[in-house]
């Protein structure tokens, strides 16, 4: 055997030192890039085997196996793949020809903590120096006599030397001699039985070959009837598999049994309740990809909160990449569970990379329109389970009407709003086609629950009428109506802006004229009283049996997005409103009767009054508290 010892290049060198002295938080991704590669080395030699059946001479399963040594401290990777030739080893670990080798160093010079970089640059086999010290590698070409024997300690070179047939037969392995890092760094130990099916389980759980490790049992010793001996055990060795190689998304659906579908729906959410409904989804063509999806029953605990990461778990080719992948799903669809499996997809691809990656674009506007797709069918067939998905997460859906252009008009169709035609939910279509021929609008309110809303003053007139309007009572709703202005060529209109008409134009200004000269003293003096609080004040069109309510501009806030701002602790703009009074309620012309002290005291209450009809808090409740203990000390008189 003739060993040579070679340099290498300068980029590798870089690598290495990046390698060995770096600190990185996730060590163990070294063990997906070498299972990584180990499946790929074995599904090259399944490929070439169809292509020269000479080559399949192993009556073996084509397996992965990992072996610890806790006396030794190391760990060696082993597989039957493809193997490689003497000039493949050096061309392969020797050298780096990806043109983005220099990108990955810049990057991980900047992002220690981003391991996730390693793969995207053709560096994954360099990971192993994040753990070991010292790494060795023998392989043998499937068709080959001999074998390669390679060996670094990452000092920047490397001895190479063709020996004679690996016993093990064709294939590649790697043993890792491992650092034994300081006591305060929190290292694991990848010596360790369950610290290896752990990393396994969450990195390469799906790898289609089994990844085998032997383990050692204390085995209850059996007497001559074939029972346990209290208190006796023997050590007994066992082969297992340690992943399940069950990538469920890859099957077809016709295949899979409602059962396995949610087991891996627990395996995935972490959730002991059944999910509400799932899509299953094969994309075939320009991109191909799987993606299994699921609608959770239940909202979690940390569901809104800031910190709280959400997205689909990221598979390329059956390689786990990365959980919670923002990139493959909108927020305003963060309730998603599942997983999504590309073949387009480079392994190992970084955040960074993800953000600008065209195929990720596309997978992602893929994933969306089935899913709306998948909503919408289930609101016409599935009424019921559609509400119940609709009161956990309806909110949540909401906020792609205005964040989302593109998909706008289908997230509009797929809308529930509780009305004041019935207990239940309604869609825009449904209200509409309830609408009688003389209403014009789809008019709504806002506010912070249903039944605040359902005795709303600003209704009074709507409900004489006969019009519906939708009570629109989530936080979210504020900005959804501040974009959504039509509706099947029908405008919505908030019943709280000034300048809202029900009544025909001439006949409105005719009788408001009317009802403007026989009180013109007491808008008069309301205006004068309150100018510091309102900016005008009016005869009102809408109401009915209330006397009072404050009206916000067209293109101002309204009082209940002031509200949700100021608990948000943002600063709200406070811009004056105008206070429309009902003259047909017997107060004011009571009032008529009053002296200016009495008259401005009534304004005040009459504000007041306005402002706890609409949900907004009292400038001065103490004052307001005096203003009533008089008035019914008067009404005693």
């Amino acid at each position: 055997m003739q060993k040579e010892t070679k340099a290498f290049q300068a980029e590798v060198k870089q690598i290495l030192d990046l390698m060995v002295h770096s600190l990185y938080s996730q060590r163990e991704i070294f063990l997906r890039e070498l299972v990584s590669n180990a499946s790929d080395a074995l599904d090259r030699l399944r490929y070439e085997e169809i292509q020269d059946p000479s080559l399949n001479t192993s009556q073996e399963e084509k397996h992965i196996r990992l072996i610890p040594d806790a006396t030794a401290n190391t760990l060696t990777i082993q597989d039957n793949g493809i193997g490689m030739r003497h000039e493949e080893v050096e061309k392969n670990i020797g050298t780096i020809a990806y043109s983005g080798t220099k990108n990955f160093i810049e990057a991980a010079k900047k992002i220690k903590e981003s391991p996730a970089l390693i793969g995207q640059f053709g560096v994954g086999f360099y990971s192993a120096f994040m753990v070991a010290d010292r790494v060795e590698l023998e392989t043998q070409r499937a068709g080959e006599t001999h074998a390669t024997r390679w060996e670094s300690n990452g000092d920047g070179t490397y001895t190479i030397a063709t020996i004679p047939a690996r016993q093990a037969g064709v294939g590649t392995s790697i043993t890792l001699h491992l650092k034994k890092f300081a006591e305060e760094e929190e290292a694991q130990n990848f010596t360790d039985e369950w610290t290896l099916r752990s990393v396994v389980r969450k990195y390469s759980d799906f790898i289609e070959f089994p990844i085998k490790m032997k383990t050692t049992r204390d085995i209850p010793v059996k007497d001559a009837d074939g029972k346990d001996i209290e208190g006796k055990f023997e050590k007994q060795e066992q082969d297992d598999t340690l992943n399940s190689q069950k990538a469920l998304w890859l099957r077809p659906a016709s295949e899979i049994s409602d059962a396995e579908y949610q087991e891996f729906y627990k395996h995935i959410s972490h959730e002991w309740k059944e999910p509400l409904t799932r899509v299953h989804y094969k994309a075939e063509g320009s991109q191909e990809f799987s993606a299994l999806m699921y609608v959770p029953s239940t909202v979690p605990y940390d569901y809104n909160q800031r910190e709280t990461k959400y997205g689909f778990s990221l598979y390329v080719k059956r390689v786990f990449i990365m959980e919670c992948c923002q990139e493959l799903v909108p927020q305003y669809l963060r309730f998603m569970k599942g997983v999504v499996d590309s073949s387009d997809l480079p392994l190992n691809v970084s955040r960074e990379i993800l953000q600008k990656d065209r195929t990720l674009h596309s997978i992602r506007k893929a994933l969306i329109s089935k899913l709306l797709r998948h909503f919408k069918t289930e609101l016409e067939q599935e009424r019921g389970r559609y509400e119940s998905f609709w009161k956990l997460f309806g909110a949540t859906l909401k906020e792609g009407i205005p964040s989302d252009y593109a998909n706008k008009d289908a997230l509009v169709d797929l809308l529930l709003c509780r009305s004041t035609h019935s207990e239940g939910l309604t869609t825009l279509a449904e209200y509409v086609a309830r609408m009688p021929s003389e209403q014009k609008a789809i008019y709504f309110i806002t506010g912070e629950s249903v039944g605040q809303l359902a005795g709303s003053p600003y209704l009074e007139k709507l409900k004489k009428k006969g019009f519906e309007v939708l009570l629109f009572v989530d936080p979210v709703d504020e900005w959804v109506t501040s974009s959504l202005t039509e509706y099947q060529e029908k405008k919505l209109e908030s019943i709280t802006r000034e300048n809202f008409h029900l009544d025909g134009e001439e006949e409105e200004k005719a009788e408001r004229k009317e009802k403007e000269t026989a009180f013109k003293s007491i808008l008069s003096l309301l205006t004068e009283t309150l100018a510091e609080k309102v900016k005008e004040v009016k005869v009102s069109d809408r109401l009915v049996d209330s006397p009072v309510c404050l009206v916000s501009g067209e293109h101002d806030p309204s009082a209940h997005m002031q509200r949700l701002m100021e608990a948000m602790g943002q600063d709200a703009p406070k811009a004056k409103r105008t206070l429309e009074i009902n003259v047909d309620h017997p107060i004011f012309s009571k009032m008529q009767g009053f002296a200016p002290d009495r008259q401005k005291s009534w304004a005040h209450i009459l504000y007041s009054q306005a402002l706890l009809n609409e949900g907004s808090p009292l400038e001065d409740p103490m004052l307001f508290s005096k203003q009533i203990s008089e008035l019914m000390l008067e009404t005693q008189q």
